[in-house]
């Protein structure tokens, strides 16, 4: 493993501690929303990035970068309807 795979690889860790810490520490269920978001493209983007330098331009980088897309617009389409979820069961929205 290379220095430049592990820095990012360490700063996905890192992300992912700090969206679990943000998760413990919000109190509200559409504020730890946002920590859940943060976690999926802080975590998501510096792991396929160190995919793609530890491999080159290969048919498996690619793929990742394809994974990355869908957890981006995934992501936000199920963010979205947990949040609307959420608003309905509090009756804050009809």
């Amino acid at each position: 493993m290379t220095l430049p795979v592990a820095i990012l690889l360490g700063l996905a860790a890192l992300a992912a501690l700090l969206g679990a810490a943000a998760c413990l520490r919000l109190a509200r269920p559409l504020e730890r929303l946002h920590a859940g978001g943060f976690v999926a493209v802080a975590c998501t983007l510096p792991v396929v990035l160190a995919a793609c330098l530890a491999d080159g331009v290969t048919p498996r980088a690619l793929k990742a970068l394809a994974i990355l897309l869908l957890v981006l617009f995934g992501n936000a389409v199920a963010t979205h309807a947990a949040a609307r979820a959420i608003l309905l069961r509090e009756g804050r929205r009809r």
